[in-house]
């Protein structure tokens, strides 16, 4: 009986540590070049929906333990946390509102192939985030915001395709979009862009925008890139969005 509760127990850490990573590095602050320890829980909201509440407790636990920060990825793979207006205008075309909306939630209901996506329950509204993020001040608490591309982005991806009436796809990939295609490009980083604006609006210093793993999904992504010599425009378009 021990020994099962004891392996019980190592699959709920290995559970844990699948969805929330702790890391810290040191940054440069305006305070005559001294230097902060940023203390960092990382929480992939992208993949699995938190609610609010589940988040609250996260940022409790974070406070306690010191922590001074919170990245909060709500966009890896699926997309959960919806503006209010989620409109976009990326080509000389606008995209409605409610139109980005759909595209988002049906991607991220392609993505959770468990059939647990709930449609308008499953992502966290505008109203939600400014709770979390106020939340999070009064504990101490700075929230990093992560969406995560060229890769890891299923549910944006699938909204490009669907809206756009192009194929944004790498290669085939279901996560990446092609780097190459103008209109790929433009749909994501004007996405992108209400998201930084929203944040930045909410006091938020940082954005983290991932960029790992290209097309991770399929075979030959950085490497195809490479030999067919477009990586440049891999390049291109982390510096576009950085800035």
């Amino acid at each position: 009986m021990k020994k099962i509760k004891r392996a019980l127990s190592l699959v709920l850490v290995f559970c844990m540590l699948c969805t929330m990573t702790v890391t810290g590095f040191a940054a440069d602050t305006t305070s005559g070049g001294q230097t902060d320890f940023m203390k960092v829980v990382h929480l992939d909201a992208g993949r699995k929906y938190f609610s609010v509440d589940s988040i609250e407790k996260i940022i409790d636990n974070a406070s306690a333990d010191g922590y001074n920060y919170l990245e909060l990825g709500v966009g890896n793979d699926g997309l959960r946390f919806l503006l209010d207006d989620m409109s976009v205008t990326a080509n000389d075309t606008t995209y409605a509102s409610d139109e980005v909306k759909s595209g988002i939630q049906q991607g991220n209901k392609n993505y959770d192939n468990e059939n647990r996506y709930r449609t308008n329950t499953d992502e966290l509204t505008q109203s939600e985030m400014d709770k979390i993020i106020s939340y999070a001040k009064s504990k101490g608490i700075s929230i990093i915001p992560l969406i995560n591309s060229p890769g890891h982005m299923d549910a944006i991806l699938s909204a490009a395709n669907s809206l756009t009436d192009t194929n944004c796809s790498y290669n085939g990939s279901k996560r990446t979009i092609d780097v190459t295609n103008k209109t790929a490009v433009a749909f994501t980083q004007a996405l992108i862009q209400k998201y930084v604006n929203y944040f930045a609006g909410k006091g938020c210093k940082y954005f983290n925008m991932g960029a790992d793993e290209y097309a991770n999904d399929v075979s030959n992504g950085f490497a195809a890139l490479i030999n067919s010599g477009k990586y440049a425009n891999f390049g291109k378009y982390v510096n576009d969005v950085a800035k």
